[in-house]
């Protein structure tokens, strides 16, 4: 279970495969630490198999960061724009990729931190970023430029 959160894994794998289980079943399995056998579908769905284990999560983040900019990225008037809504739920969920009940070892809850504080600054930086809106089917959504987005990621 520990690997599968060291990866940061936890929200897929808890949304993926726990779907069924109640939170004090859950808290228990990660208590435990006990392997878990995974079938390669669910391997797949948490992305598990193209991950590696890193104490360094800021760098596991922006790699999660660029490949949500790749995937989920418009096309508007030949510039590149990422919704609004998809960075700050990125950030957000990304914090929550460690369960409080889990006990990390001093240099993994070192690197948590790190990641935290790292996170939380990126959420004020976005505040100052200039917002565009796209009317699409009736309805204004607001977006960032994409490369503003990763440009504050890679410095």
């Amino acid at each position: 279970m520990e690997d599968i959160i060291r990866r940061c894994l936890w929200s897929d794998y808890k949304k993926f495969v726990l779907k069924d289980k109640s939170e004090q079943e859950i808290e228990l399995l990660i208590k435990e630490n006990k392997p878990v056998a995974l079938t390669e579908n669910d391997a797949y769905a948490i992305g598990l198999l193209k991950v590696i284990e890193t104490d360094n999560l800021i760098h596991r983040f922006t790699v999660h960061i660029k490949e949500m900019i790749n995937i989920k990225s418009t096309i508007f008037d030949k510039n590149v724009y990422i919704s609004v809504k998809i960075v700050e739920n990125e950030l957000e969920s990304f914090k929550k990729r460690f369960p409080d009940y889990w006990v990390a070892d001093p240099v993994y809850k070192r690197a948590i931190e790190e990641l935290i504080t790292y996170i939380n600054n990126l959420q004020s930086l976005i505040k100052t970023f200039e917002i565009f809106e796209f009317k699409i089917k009736e309805k204004k959504v607001r977006y960032f430029q994409s490369r503003d987005i990763k440009k504050m990621i890679e410095n």
